[in-house]
């Protein structure tokens, strides 16, 4: 019989470094994985974001892109590597552009290459025979918010392009399970700023003994006032904006 296959997804970090650092002490505590997995949205909106990369980075984990981490690199590259595949309501400008103007200025050359050269998905197949995918939003962009509640025709849609028994998720910070027709879809959650009402940072392991994919959300604690009064300090433009997101962990709007 085949020794079971644990996978963990990490997503969303956001630039939120004492947050990846409790992720990062209970996986410790609770190892081994055969991989640990970068969800994306590495950096955006947090006080730390080149610590919050360069972690990412030393821990040597398989990543996925996501869709802040494609605008960081347009204003990197003063455009020249744009972001790709987003409706237009989504592009950003105003105090949005600002801060990914920012972000890309507080990343060195090694974090920026990083993300630049991140892939759109993440895939392998457990010892049952079932194969687990990971995007950051969708199989086909990393922009398109599909909310818990989704059409089935969405989820279905996500599931085939991915070519996935399970497809696993982040971007829209909630973390939550559903079957689909003999399939799942999950969001694993958010690290650095979650929009489900729980304000404990989140992440997913994903388990097959030979019987499929089982997953499970973990919660973990830090010191979120601590952080709260560093995101003030940093000088990131819409901190206030930022510190209210972290307070309240629901979406915006």
């Amino acid at each position: 019989m085949s020794e079971p296959m644990r996978v963990a997804f990490v997503s969303d970090i956001h630039g939120n470094l004492p947050a990846l650092q409790a992720v990062l002490a209970d996986l410790d505590a609770h190892g081994s994985y055969d991989a640990v997995v970068g969800g994306g949205d590495f950096a955006f909106g947090g006080a730390f974001p080149e610590r919050s990369v360069a972690t990412v980075r030393e821990r040597g984990w398989p990543s996925v892109r996501g869709n802040t981490d494609e605008w960081i690199i347009e204003a990197a590259t003063a455009g020249r590597v744009p972001a790709q595949n987003y409706p237009p309501d989504q592009a950003h400008s105003g105090i949005m552009l600002q801060v990914d103007e920012w972000a890309a200025r507080a990343l060195g050359p090694d974090s920026l290459h990083f993300l630049a050269k991140l892939p759109l998905d993440w895939r392998t197949t457990g010892p049952s025979g079932k194969t687990l995918a990971f995007v950051h939003a969708t199989p086909w962009s990393t922009h398109p918010v599909v909310l818990p509640d989704a059409d089935g025709s969405v989820v279905t849609r996500m599931l085939d392009e991915a070519q996935a028994d399970t497809l696993v998720y982040g971007h829209i910070h909630h973390a939550y399970v559903r079957e689909v027709a003999g399939r799942t879809v999950a969001c694993c959650g958010a690290v650095g700023v979650p929009f489900d009402g729980d304000v404990r940072p989140c992440y997913l392991v994903a388990t097959d003994d030979g019987n499929g994919w089982s997953l499970e959300h973990r919660r973990v604690t830090y010191n979120r006032d601590a952080y709260l009064s560093e995101l003030a300090r940093s000088g990131i433009p819409n901190a206030s904006g930022f510190i209210e997101l972290i307070r309240n962990a629901r979406r915006p709007g």
